[in-house]
Order: C-alpha cells, then sequence, then structure tokens
C-alpha cells in the first residue's frame, strides 16, 4: 500500500507514529478523564522537564491575594497575613463585558470571610473544580485579587503580571469563551474527537500512525476568542505550563510537550523529512520568551511580539502598553536595555521604521496615548522591524538618538498615557506623497528612478504638507541576477510632518524606503544615496539645530 492512498495529501494531516490508540474519550472536556489527562501532563512536566520547572523554588514568590480554596468553602486570603507553603495556579479569561462579582473596596472585607461559589460566574466555578480535583488550595484570579475600583491597587498589581504568570505552578486558559460565563467545560462527539489511526508498510515508513490535522491546534488555540485579547497574549507569554480547554479537547502546553486527550503523549510527527518533535502553533507563547543570549535576539524576539500583541484587541486602550508591561520587564531584566514606550536602546533607530498593518478599508487612525514614533499610538496591527533579521548583512545607522525624555500619567477611565520626545541628529529630505493611503510613494529629488513605496500612519497623511522623509539607515545585500552576484542596496526611514508654529519638533506619519534595483544603474542609486544621506545645502529645512557634517537636529514628538 502506498502512503498516498491512506493519505492523498500529507500537506492537510500528517503522520503522528501511535504510541497507543487512545481510549474513547468522554463527552466532556470538565470530565474525571480529561481533569486526570491535566494532572498526568502536570505531574509529567514537575518530574522530567527541567526547563519546565525554573520558577519552582522552596520560597515561592507569591501575589498580594490569592483566593484559597478549601473543599467546601472559598475566601479571599492576603499572602502577607497568611502562611502560604503552597502553589498556586493562575486563570487567563475573556471578561466579555459581562457583569460579574468582582473584588472592590467595599467587598473585601466580606470576600476574606466568604466567597459565594453560585454567585460566581461559570468559567470561575469550573476552574474551581478543575483546581479541587489536583488537589491545589490556591488560584488567582485577576478580578478577585485585584481591587477594582482603586486606581492605586490596579496599578501596583498591575505591575506584578510578570511574576503572576511566571510564578504560577500553571495557567488554566479559558480558551474558546468569549466571556466569563461562557465556562472551560464543553460538550463534544468522542468520536469527531478521536484521532483516526493508519497502519502503513512502505519501504519509507513502517507502523501505526495517527492522522494529526496541521491547522488544528491553530484552531482551537491560537484563533480562540481567549487569545485574540491583549491582555492574553501577555499571560500565555509568560506562562510556563498552560492548561487550555479548548472547544472539543483539553490542550496541554508547556516547554518540552504539546499534547491533547487525542494525543495525550504528544508524539514526534512524519514527514518527508523524518520524525521531529511536535511543535504547533500553541507553543509559540512561551517560545517567544526563550532565553535571548545577544541583545539582537532579544531584540527579534521583542518584534515577533509586538507583530503579536498589536494584532489583539483591547476593551481599554489605554491598556496598550501596560498589558505587556509585564514582557518588557521580562526582558530589561533578561539583556538590561533601556525601555522606551515599545521600543529599546540600542538600535532604536532600526526599531523606528515599524509598519502600520490594517486590512481594513481606512488605515487605523492614532490615538494619543503614546508619541507619535511610537508604534503604540496605532490603535491596530504594526509590524515593527525583528533587528536580528539583518545579521549577515551589511546595515549602516544613517541618525543617531541623543535623547529620550518620558513622562507617564495614569487615569482611572483612560489607562496609562506616555507623553514625551526623542531628539535625533538626522538628514531631513522634502517630499510629497503620491497616491491614496493605501498606495503611497515618495516624490522628491532624484527619487524618481528607484523604488520608493510609502506606508502611512493613518489615512489623512496622504495629502499632507511639509513633509519630510527621515533616513534610519541603510542595508546592503547580494542577490543572484543571472547567474551572477549583485549588490544591491536600500534606504529605510520614517516620513515625519512639522508641528505647526513649532520650528525643528516632528510628528511621524509613515515609513518609507528606497531600493535600488540590480538591473538599475547603480551609479544613479549611489548619487541619489549620496544626496539622501547628506545634510549639505539643506541649511534652511527647519529644525533645532544644522551642522553642515552631522545634519539636523530635531525633536520628534
Amino acid at each position: 500500500m502506498k502512503v498516498r492512498e491512506v493519505l492523498p495529501d500529507i500537506l492537510v494531516g500528517e503522520l503522528t507514529k501511535a504510541l497507543e490508540t487512545p481510549n474513547l474519550m468522554s463527552p466532556s472536556t470538565g470530565s474525571t478523564e480529561s481533569l486526570d489527562f491535566v494532572k498526568s501532563c502536570l505531574e509529567i512536566c514537575r518530574t522530567h522537564h527541567r526547563s519546565c520547572s525554573s520558577t519552582e523554588s522552596s520560597v515561592p514568590w507569591l501575589p498580594t491575594r490569592l483566593i484559597q480554596v478549601d473543599q467546601d468553602s472559598l475566601r479571599l486570603v492576603e499572602s502577607a497575613e497568611t502562611t502560604i507553603s503552597d502553589p498556586f495556579v493562575s486563570l487567563s479569561h475573556c471578561w466579555g463585558g459581562a457583569d460579574i462579582l468582582i473584588l472592590t473596596t467595599e467587598n473585601i472585607k466580606a470576600l476574606k470571610d466568604d466567597i459565594p461559589f453560585l454567585e460566581l460566574p461559570e468559567t470561575f466555578q469550573d476552574a474551581i473544580q478543575v483546581v479541587r480535583s489536583l488537589g491545589i488550595r490556591y488560584i488567582w484570579i485577576d478580578s478577585l485579587c485585584i481591587i477594582q475600583n482603586s486606581d492605586q491597587d490596579w496599578q501596583k498589581e498591575a505591575g506584578t503580571m510578570l511574576e503572576v504568570y511566571k510564578y504560577a505552578l500553571f495557567n488554566i486558559a479559558a480558551t474558546t469563551s468569549t466571556n466569563s460565563f461562557g465556562g472551560l467545560f464543553q460538550e463534544r462527539n468522542p468520536h469527531l474527537v478521536q484521532s483516526e489511526v493508519v497502519d502503513i508498510d512502505t519501504e519509507a515508513i513502517k507502523g501505526r500512525f495517527h492522522l494529526v490535522d496541521q491547522g488544528y491546534f491553530a484552531e482551537a488555540v491560537d484563533e480562540a476568542p481567549l487569545n485574540l485579547r491583549s491582555w492574553v497574549a501577555q499571560e500565555r507569554m509568560l506562562s510556563p505550563r498552560i492548561a487550555h480547554f479548548a472547544f472539543d479537547q483539553v490542550i496541554w502546553d508547556c516547554a518540552e510537550l504539546t499534547a491533547c486527550e487525542s494525543l495525550p503523549h504528544g508524539t514526534k510527527v512524519w514527514s518527508g523529512y523524518g520524525a521531529r518533535p511536535m511543535t504547533f502553533g500553541c507553543k509559540q507563547g512561551s517560545a517567544l520568551l526563550s532565553p535571548a543570549k545577544t541583545v539582537d535576539e532579544g531584540l527579534g524576539q521583542w518584534g515577533t511580539i509586538v507583530n503579536t500583541y498589536s494584532a489583539c484587541g483591547l476593551t481599554v486602550l489605554g491598556d496598550k502598553l501596560i498589558a505587556i508591561s509585564g514582557v518588557a520587564n521580562h526582558l530589561r531584566d533578561e539583556l538590561n536595555m533601556e525601555y522606551c514606550v515599545g521600543l529599546w536602546r540600542p538600535k532604536m533607530e532600526i526599531q523606528l521604521a515599524w509598519v502600520v498593518q490594517s486590512l481594513q478599508e481606512d488605515r487605523t487612525p492614532r490615538n494619543d496615548l503614546a508619541p507619535t514614533w511610537s508604534w503604540a499610538s496605532v490603535n491596530g496591527a504594526v509590524h515593527l522591524q525583528q533587528v536580528n533579521i539583518y545579521e549577515g548583512y551589511d546595515v549602516s545607522s544613517l541618525c543617531s538618538i541623543t535623547e529620550v525624555s518620558l513622562r507617564r500619567e495614569t487615569d482611572e477611565h483612560r489607562g496609562e498615557k506616555v507623553s514625551g520626545y526623542l531628539r535625533m541628529r538626522c538628514v531631513l529630505n522634502p517630499i510629497t506623497l503620491e497616491g491614496d493611503a493605501k498606495s503611497c510613494r515618495l516624490r522628491g529629488k532624484g527619487m524618481e528612478e528607484h523604488g520608493r513605496s510609502a506606508d502611512v500612519d493613518s489615512p489623512d497623511v496622504a495629502g499632507a504638507k511639509q513633509l519630510f522623509f527621515v533616513p534610519l539607515f541603510d542595508v546592503q545585500y547580494q542577490m543572484s541576477l543571472e547567474h551572477k552576484w549583485k549588490v544591491s542596496s536600500e534606504i529605510r526611514g520614517i516620513i515625519v510632518q512639522g508641528v505647526m508654529g513649532c520650528p525643528g519638533v516632528y510628528t511621524r506619519c509613515g515609513h518609507a524606503f528606497i531600493s535600488g534595483s540590480v538591473r538599475s544603474d547603480t551609479r544613479r542609486f549611489d548619487e541619489t544615496y549620496d544626496a539622501l544621506k547628506s545634510p549639505k545645502g539643506k541649511a534652511e529645512l527647519p529644525c533645532e539645530e544644522y551642522d553642515a557634517d552631522s545634519g539636523h537636529l530635531i525633536k520628534l514628538v
């Protein structure tokens, strides 16, 4: 029998070596069998996975408050007032605008005496059932462990999210529920969930295999309602272990194992290249925060994180920077870098070249919660340049950032606002934009013969006046053309607009790059390149200070 007679399209499903055929599953993810699956995965992980147990210690970090789960009662406890030696579990869930019991300054005393179980939404009740089944005594739930009507307490506790999810024994994820009443547990048809098993006997492959849908984990986890929320993106990255309660089964995800009830062993996947570990999309959360050995690796991780995070939704726009602060703190502590409103020093000039990613008819509008040079000022998905993608290329900086000044303000209703500026020594090049907001090109002296693509940050930029192209860095690389290697170059930068009545002060309003083709006249591109990076003859352009050698000093707000 040929493999393709069994599996016509290897790309649709792959072959997973079957250690054994699992028993028929139960009709609910809240069954004893499902909870035993979580218990088994946790025990295996704690016993055998060294990389997953690095955060466990004899003197654990504890949140300010926890919910103590006894068999017959619940109550809120303050860790500073209680001797707690047991581990705790965290919960990730969608609030979804639901009216639920929350912790307030008015009811905190009553909840320390008793938390009425039946007044909790289904997701919380189900999570407590999971905790009880595992013999764990403590759980952290944001809405019941942070005082929701105290801005001071909320700010304090929001600053501990790194530790909450990092030090939780594992994280329970209400992956498929759109609000707190959706619950963890889902009814299912066991016959539809069970993986198909085939016997194959060929020269290339022999044995019994499960058929695995490669797209299953993306559908069940990555594209599920919970993981489309910005706060949860951080929770997922920081948690060393997650039990996803998905739409049809429970999925376990840690640094060394991705498994589900239909494939409880997380076995190897077979493809045309032989056996390889099973690493589906749901592992991407914690993997994004694997230890970075260099600054470039750390900045590369951050680029991937921001690109994923910015596409998620936020109920309160002012939470945009707070909801990723735990991840930022992790990288700051690991690599000793300076964090500047979503960007990092060093190599900030490369990160400034972020691009708005929008599939909408109009480009996503800006907010006033961050300076325009930060991607956090855009209400939508962005693509942040990943510094490490230029490894091996010849990259040269064409500007220098001399100062960054920031001021944070907190508002009870709007969240956090960061204002401030950066000063940069650069070269201003007057330009106009041709085309509409969805398809722009730069127009300026000497640019016409070269690639000159532009991406504006908001729809009203295309027809704006007093625009300038500021080169940030250039990249030179080799390309193969007609069996010959030729050098190609591109200059990446930002489009800025002068602030009326404030000479030398600018706002960012887009990204652009100018490229020289391997087929084009390299001499002409070199002339354009030299003109763009040279400040000579541009002394009259508005700036705080001009130098014929180092260029214009401007303030970007």
